[in-house]
Formats: structure tokens, sequence, C-alpha cells
């Protein structure tokens, strides 16, 4: 059994992001990152009423690991681990102290209201020796349910609890895929993990609070990531 991080996504979310010059805007992020993101940005012609979940801009490192997406209401930093480098630490090395420059810069010069953190991982297993439907369905589903040989199976559930002090939503989602070049074999199992402040409950959010969310929501990532692959070796 071998598992690698597939990508890392961090969100801020905000009842309205407004941005008059959108290139400055950008020109200005990669400035204080050091010209970190070093693709072309896209600046996208969306009209202000435009739903709120529409990007605005978009950067990119030419590598294709780095992204961010800016929308009027939310705004998305994303790692993404390539295939042929599958052994990538679990916090990504130094993507917490961008994401917290990106966010002083959004609440201190933007003055944009942030709301609500999220912040989601995704893992690929690769199992060696059954498919990963019926691998799943003898790890969490009794022997006298009636579901027999499933093409696929998702297991979804939901824990409320705190993390460094703020009500969230941790959310598992364990599904079992396939590689789109081997359409017959199933032995890959998607582990997702989403963390996100509720929505209902308001705070002062700040850059301390949200390193502390950013480093705890890890730990429990890890842990969480460990308790399943503890199960599936047994």
């Amino acid at each position: 059994m071998n598992e690698r991080l597939d990508h890392v996504q961090m969100v801020l979310f905000s009842p309205g992001i407004s941005i008059l010059d959108k290139l400055k805007v950008a020109n200005t992020i990669n400035d204080k990152l050091s010209g970190f993101f070093d693709g072309d940005p896209i600046i996208l012609p969306i009209p202000e009423d435009a739903p709120p979940e529409f990007p605005r801009i978009q950067m990119n490192s030419k590598d294709g690991r780095y992204s961010l997406v800016v929308a009027k209401g939310r705004l998305d930093f994303i790692f993404r681990n390539k295939e042929d480098e599958s052994e990538v630490l679990f916090p990504v090395p130094g993507v917490f102290e961008k994401f917290l420059t990106i966010f002083q810069y959004f609440k201190e010069d933007i003055h944009a209201q942030i709301t609500r953190y999220a912040m989601v991982t995704n893992w690929i297993i690769e199992l060696e020796k059954i498919p990963a439907a019926e691998f799943l369905l003898s790890k969490y589903v009794r022997s006298e349910t009636p579901i027999t040989k499933p093409y696929e199976l998702e297991l979804h559930y939901l824990n409320k609890e705190s993390i460094a002090e703020l009500k969230v939503n941790n959310w598992t989602r364990i599904k079992s895929t396939r590689k789109i070049s081997e359409q017959e074999q199933n032995w890959f199992i998607n582990l997702n993990m989403d963390i996100n402040t509720l929505s209902e409950t308001a705070y002062e959010l700040n850059k301390e609070s949200l390193l502390r969310f950013l480093e705890q929501g890890s730990d429990v990532m890890k842990e969480t990531l460990e308790s399943h692959l503890k199960v599936w070796r047994e």
C-alpha cells in the first residue's frame, strides 16, 4: 500500500472582496512573495454582478504546482503534487507562510472582510491485492449488509469539533477511484479531508488565528489519515 499527497487547498471566505485594479493587485501579491507566481496572471473580465464564486484573478507557478484564485466571495491557494514527486511532506514546506502573507495583504491593504477559513487535503492510496471498492467494503461495512461486489464505494462522515478555538466542520470522504488510463483497474482509494469554520459563528480572525488553524488542522488531518491507514494495513 502506497499513499501520496495529491493536493492541498487553503481558502479564505469573504462577503465581498472588492478589487478595482486587478492587475495591480496581482503584481503586488507577486512582489510580496518575491516573484513566486512566475506564470502570467490571468485577469478575467467578470462583471461586478456575476456570482461571487466566479474567479476574477488567477495566478500560477510555471511548474503547475501552485495556483491562487481570487473571486469576490473567496480566495483559494492550492498546491498540487506532481506524479513523479510522491514524497512530499505535509504540511508542504513554505506553503503556510505564503498563505499568511496573502491573507495579511487582503486584510490590511485591500481591507477585505475575512469571515471563514477552510483547509482541504486530498490523498491517493494505491492498493496491491484487491480492488478498492471491495477493499473498503471489507473494512467498513458489516458482512450481513446486502452490498455485494460494488463497482464503486464512497463513505462520508462529519465531525463537529473545535480547532484552534474555532468551531469547525470536519469532513472525511473516502471513495474508490480509477486511473483514467486504466479503466478496468479499481485499485486506488481517494481520501479527502475538509476542515472549515462554521458560517453561522462570527469570529475576530487574524494572522495568528489563521496560523493556529492551519497548524492544528494539519495535525488533525495527519491523525485521521494514520488512523485509517492503520485499519487498512491490518
